[in-house]
């Protein structure tokens, strides 16, 4: 498919997720777990778009500290294409570096970010919907996935959205309905923050609003002038590098080069202020598997328990049972995580999850940095 041949494709991989502790650790982030299969999740994540889109034209941002391991797990990507930050700046930037990156090898470049610590349960649908995507990017449309709610969730934001988009044709694919009738885009009304919990049960019944699940995909020289009229001075930090790079700038320039960069993510940097947003309405089994208590919607056994690792529970139901050392064992346990590993073990109630970023901050504060 001709839109195809113009892809690349963005893993954002420099994230922490504190509230997977004490699985995830500074220096073994939520992108490196593996939660469901013996692949680590940002593995996964990239051998979902192989496909599609080759492995010279992926790139993944990451952070210094994670570098050398990625490029060890991914020996097929060419190293040229690791953006590495030196300091940590949220989305933004290192979108606009792989938008600009993309641009010098292909004026018609489409741009497709995916966070690479998220589950997706259907890979051949996520596909079909991420075609309709490419193709309404190839229209100079900055299109978003957004995902249908199953339950009135908390923990994610949401996009409310308004009319149908004029369908654009695609005479390169395949005989029949092309994927992007079956998934037709509309506009974006608005971005909405996580609301709680009687305001998302009012989102549900609307039926007008989605999961954000934080996948764009958008023409590399669209986004970068979208960022010319909100980031300027990040589209000229980013100019600054390619040509720091190209004139091989030490480390410490470089690392100059990006602290001058805003610390500011792409939704609130660009896409609660730019127009022409769509949105493409879709169900592939997705979560941002944001805690815990997220791998609750993915049980292992007929209770209703996830359980990973040398594990037996009895008469329990609705628990998160992980254990990487050792043996775990519960009776009459319900709505409860439990996590065992190397020198720490998590007990938690369900409903508690989205606290453990609070818990390793007092670890932090108590300095037990042994356990971070």
């Amino acid at each position: 498919m001709e839109h195809w041949n113009h892809a690349h494709a963005l893993l954002l991989a420099g994230g922490k997720g504190t509230r997977f502790w004490p699985l995830s650790r500074e220096d073994h982030p939520k992108q490196l777990l593996r939660l469901f299969s013996d692949r680590p999740l940002v593995e996964e994540t990239y051998q979902r778009i192989l496909p599609v889109i080759p492995s010279e034209r992926v790139q993944i941002a990451t952070s210094t500290a994670l570098s050398t391991r990625l490029m060890a797990m991914f020996p097929d990507i060419p190293a040229s294409n690791l953006i590495v930050e030196p300091v940590p700046r949220n989305t933004a930037p290192c979108i606009a570096v792989a938008a600009q990156r993309s641009l010098r090898r292909d004026p018609d470049a489409i741009l497709v970010v995916l966070p690479s610590d998220h589950y997706v349960a259907d890979r051949a649908a996520f596909l079909e919907v991420l075609h309709a995507a490419v193709v309404h990017a190839g229209r100079r449309e900055i299109v978003t996935l957004g995902v249908t709610p199953t339950h009135p969730e908390t923990g994610y934001g949401y996009i409310r959205f308004g009319e149908f988009e004029e369908e654009p044709a695609d005479p390169a694919g395949p005989p029949g309905p092309p994927p992007e009738v079956r998934h037709r885009a509309r506009r974006i009304q608005a971005f909405v923050e996580k609301p709680d919990a009687e305001t998302a049960l009012s989102y549900l019944k609307a039926g007008r609003y989605l999961w954000n699940s934080g996948i764009f995909v958008f023409r590399a020289d669209v986004i970068l002038d979208k960022m010319r009229l909100h980031l300027p001075d990040l589209v000229a930090a980013v100019e600054d590098l390619a040509r720091a790079v190209d004139e091989g700038a030490s480390p410490d320039a470089i690392a100059a080069v990006w602290g001058r960069m805003p610390d500011i993510s792409i939704d609130y940097g660009v896409m609660e202020k730019a127009d022409g947003l769509v949105v493409i309405p879709a169900s592939f089994g997705w979560s941002d598997v944001g805690s815990w208590r997220a791998l609750t919607a993915f049980p292992t056994d007929d209770r209703d328990n996830f359980v990973h690792g040398r594990v037996v529970a009895l008469e329990s139901r609705g628990n998160v049972l992980y254990s990487t050392h050792g043996f775990l064992a519960v009776l009459g346990l319900d709505n409860t995580v439990v996590v065992v590993t190397r020198g720490a073990v998590l007990v938690c109630p369900v409903e508690r999850t989205q606290d453990v970023k609070s818990l390793v901050a007092e670890l932090k504060k108590r300095g037990l940095d042994e356990l971070l």
